[in-house]
């Protein structure tokens, strides 16, 4: 019997041993979710001085007021501005920037894949961008 466990248990490790390996997660991705979260949070308050704060550099540029930065996400990404269901996916490293990507489902129940590139700013995770694209994993 001791030598059918033995059998079993070695077994087992090395099936384990042929399972691929889950793809490590990039450093600071937990972080980087903490700050889209937060946004998101903010923008469910309406607090878009709030929401403000975690853009990048590159953003603030673009966008120079909380005013300006919350007019273009409500008139351009309704779906972030007000989701009815959010999941976050995978997050990988490119170049610089983590990809966190989330999948957002707007109010009329439509699916998006939302990326966001989450960029290092002294220290603290700030959004860099994001692109929106539809997604069709559910035949939508």
């Amino acid at each position: 019997m001791r030598a059918l466990n033995s059998i079993f248990a070695a077994s087992f490790c090395l099936a384990l041993s042929l399972l691929p390996a889950a793809a490590e997660e990039p450093e600071g991705a937990q972080a980087a979710r903490s700050v889209i979260q937060s946004q998101l949070d903010a923008f469910r308050d309406e607090a878009i001085a709030r929401a403000y704060t975690f853009a990048a550099p590159n953003i603030k540029r673009i966008f120079p007021t909380p005013d300006v930065f919350g007019r273009m996400v409500r008139n351009g990404y309704p779906m972030v501005w007000n989701p009815s269901d959010i999941e976050f996916l995978d997050a990988a490293p490119r170049g610089d920037v983590i990809i966190q990507r989330l999948r957002i489902v707007d109010q009329a129940g439509v699916p998006f894949i939302a990326e966001y590139a989450m960029r290092n700013v002294d220290g603290v995770w700030r959004i860099a961008g994001v692109e929106i694209l539809k997604d069709n994993s559910f035949g939508a």
